[in-house]
């Protein structure tokens, strides 16, 4: 009993003693602690201030992509335009809204050029430029914001633009081989079927029928509810069916 006795008070003697020499290093270091916590704590409040600060750009990103998009969807009034009503402006032409969304659209780039509203912005005005029949500046908008925003919702409505694109630019063979190699590598992120609608489509394009129908024929046999279905067996068949989503 008294050997037992003995190591307990051994063991609560040495627990003494490292609380002992803690609180005398904790004493000797006091000033070095502090001034870790007061770093510590400076970090935490310029996180603070960052986040706010980045919250309240976005907002304001967010605020300016949307009175883009509000003139970009506005009316035209050739009798009597209101530009400048700031709850539904009207133009008297699509040349003037076209300039003057194109000019809010190149703000938000400019002022918020790493947001995400900054992103839309720049697909919005590749639509603006392939209406204005600059097919150049389109494709570089829509490249730039598949550069920054390859998984927005956007995404696949530029990709299939830019199959468009190269195809009215004679550049068919191209998208051809690049979209067999989508088809047989890892997933590029955009559906099967749609990716056999496109390869159908450019193949129809070059000429190149008997292909094409086997490309309608794959969506009709591995794909048969989906949306291009329908044209697929027109077409797989030789028929003539109106095309879409083009």
């Amino acid at each position: 009993m008294s050997q037992r006795l003995s190591r307990k008070e051994i063991k609560r003697d040495e627990f003494m003693e490292s609380i002992g020499g803690a609180l005398s290093w904790v004493q000797d270091h006091s000033r070095m602690l502090l001034a870790g916590a007061a770093a510590v704590f400076a970090v935490l409040i310029l996180v603070v201030i960052y986040l706010g600060y980045a919250d309240r750009r976005e907002k304001r990103a967010d605020s300016a992509l949307a009175k883009a998009m509000q003139v970009y969807q506005s009316a035209v009034d050739p009798v009597a335009a209101n530009p400048d009503d700031p709850k539904s402006p009207t133009f008297p032409s699509t040349g003037a809204r076209s300039q003057r969304a194109a000019e809010l659209f190149q703000g938000v780039m400019d002022d918020f050029g790493s947001s995400e509203a900054a992103g839309i912005a720049t697909a919005y005005m590749a639509q603006i430029s392939m209406a204005d029949g600059n097919a150049a500046e389109a494709r570089a908008n829509w490249e730039e914001f598949l550069a920054k925003s390859s998984d927005h919702m956007l995404t696949t409505e530029v990709q299939i633009n830019l199959m468009a694109l190269d195809r009215a630019e004679g550049r068919g063979d191209e998208l051809v081989t690049r979209l067999r190699a989508m088809l047989s590598g890892p997933d590029e992120g955009l559906p099967a079927d749609l990716l056999w609608y496109q390869l159908a489509l450019t193949l129809e394009g070059l000429d190149r029928d008997g292909e094409a129908r086997e490309a309608y024929q794959r969506i009709v046999d591995d794909f048969p509810r989906s949306s291009y279905a329908p044209v697929a067996r027109e077409r797989a068949g030789g028929g003539q069916a109106p095309l879409f989503g083009t």
